[in-house]
């Protein structure tokens, strides 16, 4: 019987080290704190709606946390996000350059507005919660992909 507790006793610390620290689209605060400790500049709002909205930017160019699976009534208890980029241009796109964006760049879901600017998301489902890490890794890979479109959305303006 001691030998099962000091097992129990040795084995709960090392369990306790081995927790992995979660985010969930249901705490936007936290999300916003792990953005700023990443070295993102945010602003936690709310959109149109009043689900919550954390603005930021990357490379200039302006990016938005949209909050999705919340409740219709309070607007907490969220269960995913959308990573968000759009992009003012001087002339339309077509849908044939908007596809090649997702052609290109994988996970890229882009669409065009009515005045054909594009717009790059991905979409996170965060359910009770996702490792941080994984979080930080996916807001990354977004951040240069927008970095990447950038280059191709703005590429004309640059050749003139």
């Amino acid at each position: 019987m001691i030998l099962l507790t000091l097992a129990l006793g040795i084995a709960a610390p090392a369990a306790a080290q081995n927790e992995i620290e979660t985010v969930s689209a249901g705490n936007p605060a936290e999300l916003a704190i792990v953005m700023m400790n990443a070295g993102y500049d945010v602003e936690l709002t709310e959109d149109g709606i009043g689900d919550p909205l954390i603005k930021t930017e990357v490379e200039g160019l302006a990016l938005e946390v949209y909050f999705y699976g919340c409740d219709e009534t309070t607007n907490d208890n969220c269960d995913s996000l959308q990573l968000s980029a759009g992009f003012d241009r001087d002339k339309p796109w077509t849908r044939e350059e908007a596809l090649a964006i997702s052609q290109r760049l994988r996970f890229a879901s882009v669409r065009l507005n009515e005045d054909g600017d594009p717009t790059v998301s991905w979409d996170i489902v965060t359910g009770e919660g996702i490792p941080r890490e994984v979080f930080l890794q996916s807001l990354t890979h977004f951040s240069r992909t927008v970095e990447l479109a950038a280059e191709m959305v703005f590429a004309e303006s640059k050749d003139d």
